[in-house]
């Protein structure tokens, strides 16, 4: 049923409402657009309960409802009525709405692209603890081990083989502020409050064409909730490992003034991550603990026009695992925005800033006995400063939508290190440098008629990379070009996709400058490197039948001038790698997903991919598996959910992988498997269980040389208050 019975009367100027799921809770944030004869003349966004109410003529008119997870829905009204109810139906995943693959303002769908959309219900529904835990069902995504143990320049997301070895080839995005580290491009998930996302989307397959530099992989953006009313909400859970968080996020309107603040607070004990078999005196639990902070503000001066401002602090303190190793992290970033109407189009303006200090030491271990004492070799220090501005215009002309702008990004830091030889001062040593990026693009999507969509767009950067230290310094441009198109066969629900597509990725300041040590692996910076170049092509098919929806996407990739860790030397005290351009990878696989909702409350998702991703050319590693890129995953998650329980049991194997270059550091297959239940005790109070690798498996999740296991049995339990 998808309008439902009358509820009040309402002045005959008036349209307005409720929006619900299946389930008949209501969904706040839901897009509702007033279409006259064709025009869509107004837009709202529905409040924290669901609701939503605009002035309209007395003609008769069309209401067309979005929102990310579910099917857009058109129903044709009267002005004057009662107020309606309507429903929403869970979209087939391939169909779900979402921004970041257009870069536009309202969500939409676009079947010209593989991307996946993680409702608040899906991650809260998860049994994973971590944002990037949760991701790992999406089909070619690989990040270990899990950010909650993991020191910070390993978080490095990868998808569809393109890399590893401390290299983040794909764009996360919060907000659409850049959350990739701006001196190493690594991830700090935890920026976030748990409390704030409100959806995730992930865009897979190459992304320059829109966003340029690092987007090489895909994007994941994390977007987070819009108060529309006042409203807040909290998370509080407790687990073991000594595992903690309250997570909050509140906000409201008054007048043309709109505010939000979050903020988390994090803490775990974490488990010792080397291999019960091959551990020592040194060896200690891989705990962390957090503290972060978000705040906005938004000024409305006219129906048209919108200004905002937004910042976050961020604080982290990490044990690496053993008695010496530490790092910490602090860091600031603000961003303001104004967005508007001009010309008949829409024209929007953005900018940011940042700062951020990492610290972290290193130390030599002892060889014979094994683990059985360390010194301090390093102490480095790493800060650094980012700022950028982009400005886009979008305009509808007839059946096609222009999209054109620009940006530009400048990121400054550099490595302060104080050398120790078994625990006595030698000497420090700076090395650092900058880089500049600034780029141009164009879009157009082009609705030919109800079954064919084409999109074609380029995104022209130049790059340029001066060393503080020598005169060394390089510039260098880039053409990423795209061409995709979707083909509807009419109503059968059956389309078929196909892209070509170029990217680039510049060398992040960590890669020029910073020399780093993972247990007894030493590797060594490059300020001659020069930018990775990627051509791809994918295609695929999706469809729906019945209850069942599966799409299926083969994509093929090659990477020209890809940046890894090339191995130089190697003795059983140290192993001694270098940043090089390696030739080329060579990445092709297959992805699926699939979607059967076997009744009502129950549905069950599959996820895979078979990827085979090698080094290519002439040089030492050819023929060499990609590290960190396992052959296969799957998951499959069951999930529950009526008016009051839900509950998800998810199983995920991946498949055998290589830790190094020369691929002598095999990791097996590990197989997880994880649970939730939770139950709404009240109207906004839902409480649950969740348990991590519930049968405590021991899985590799890394060697350094020694192998590192994945996440124990993880428990924790927690309670949600939502407000209103």
């Amino acid at each position: 049923m998808a309008l439902m019975a009358l509820l009040q009367a309402q002045p005959p100027d008036t349209v307005s409402g409720t929006i619900v799921d299946t389930t008949g809770s209501t969904v706040p944030g839901a897009t509702v657009q007033l279409e006259v004869a064709g025009v869509v003349t107004t837009q709202v966004q529905t409040s924290a309960d669901g609701r939503f109410s605009f002035p309209a003529s007395s003609d008769r008119i069309r209401l067309i409802v979005m929102a990310p997870g579910f099917g857009q829905r058109a129903v044709t009204v009267d002005p004057g009525g009662a107020s309606l109810t309507i429903e929403l139906e869970p979209a087939p995943f391939f169909d779900a709405v979402q921004v970041t693959s257009s870069r536009a303002r309202e969500p939409q769908a676009d079947p010209t692209v593989a991307a996946s959309v993680l409702g608040s219900t899906d991650i809260v529904s998860s049994p994973a603890a971590a944002l990037d835990d949760v991701l790992k069902v999406v089909p070619g995504f690989t990040l270990f081990p899990s950010s909650r143990v993991a020191n910070p320049t390993m978080q490095t997301m990868m998808m569809r083989g393109l890399g590893s070895s401390g290299v983040s080839r794909s764009l996360v995005l919060a907000d659409g502020v850049p959350l990739n580290d701006a001196f190493g491009g690594w991830v700090y998930w935890d920026k976030v409050p748990h409390a704030a996302i409100d959806r995730v989307e992930v865009v897979r397959g190459g992304g320059s064409d829109l966003y340029g530099a690092d987007a090489v992989g895909g994007v994941v953006q994390i977007l987070t909730l819009e108060p529309t009313g006042p409203m807040g909400r909290v998370l509080v859970e407790a687990g073991n490992l000594e595992t903690g968080r309250v997570s909050a996020f509140g906000g409201g309107r008054q007048g043309p003034w709109s505010y939000s603040a979050g903020g988390q607070w994090y803490t775990t004990e974490g488990y010792v991550l080397t291999r019960a078999d091959e551990r020592g005196a040194i060896d200690r639990p891989s705990g962390s603990k957090h503290r972060s902070v978000i705040g906005s503000i938004g000024y409305v001066p006219s129906p048209t026009w919108r200004l905002g401002f937004r910042a976050s602090l961020f604080a982290e303190d990490r044990k690496n695992g053993t008695v010496l190793q530490v790092n910490d992290t602090d860091s600031g970033l603000f961003s303001g925005d104004a967005a508007g109407t001009v010309g008949g189009g829409f024209l929007s303006i953005h900018g940011f800033g940042g700062t951020q200090a990492y610290d972290q030491t290193f130390s030599e271990i002892e060889a014979e006995p094994p683990r059985s004492d360390e010194f301090l070799k390093a102490v480095q220090h790493v800060p650094s400063h980012s700022g950028g501005g982009s400005a886009q215009y979008a305009r509808q002309f007839g059946a096609t939508n222009f999209l054109f702008g620009g940006e530009t990004r400048v990121m400054t830091g550099r490595t302060v290190d104080t050398g120790y030889e078994h625990g006595s001062f030698l000497a420090i040593t700076e090395t650092g440098g900058s880089e500049w990026l600034g780029a141009g693009f164009v879009r157009a999507g082009i609705t030919v008629n109800d079954r064919l969509t084409v999109t074609a767009g380029a995104h022209g950067d130049a790059w340029n990379s001066s060393s503080d230290t020598s005169s060394f310094s390089q510039t260098v441009g880039a053409f990423s070009p795209r061409l995709s198109a979707a083909y509807r066969a009419g109503d059968t629900g059956f389309v078929i996709r196909g892209s070509v597509y170029g990217g680039f990725r510049a060398p992040t300041l960590s890669e020029l400058y910073r020399s780093f040590q993972v247990g007894n692996d030493l590797t060594l910076p490059n300020e001659r490197l020069t930018p990775e170049r990627l051509k791809s092509a994918d295609a695929g098919l999706s469809f729906s039948l019945g209850i069942t929806s599966v799409r299926i996407t083969g994509f093929w990739s090659i990477l020209n001038d890809a940046v890894t860790s090339v191995t130089i030397a190697t003795s059983p005290e140290l192993n001694v790698r270098r940043r090089e351009n390696a030739d080329r990878i060579r990445s092709r696989g297959l992805e699926l997903e699939g979607d059967i909702r076997l009744a009502r409350p129950l549905s069950l998702a599959v996820t895979g991919a078979l990827i085979d991703s090698r080094f290519q050319g002439r040089g030492p590693l050819r023929d060499f598996r990609v590290p960190q890129v396992p052959e296969y995953s799957v998951a499959a998650t069951l999930r529950y959910r009526d008016q009051l329980w839900t509950g998800s049991a998810q199983l995920r194997v991946v498949g055998p992988q290589y830790d190094d270059d020369v691929n002598t550091r095999i990791l097996n297959r590990g197989t997880v498997f994880d649970v939730l239940a939770g139950r709404i005790l009240a109207r906004r109070v839902y409480v649950f269980l969740g348990v991590e690798n519930l049968f405590d498996v021991d899985y590799d999740a890394g060697r350094i040389p020694v192998a590192i296991s994945g996440l124990p049995r993880a428990a924790r339990v927690g309670v949600q208050l939502a407000f209103p």
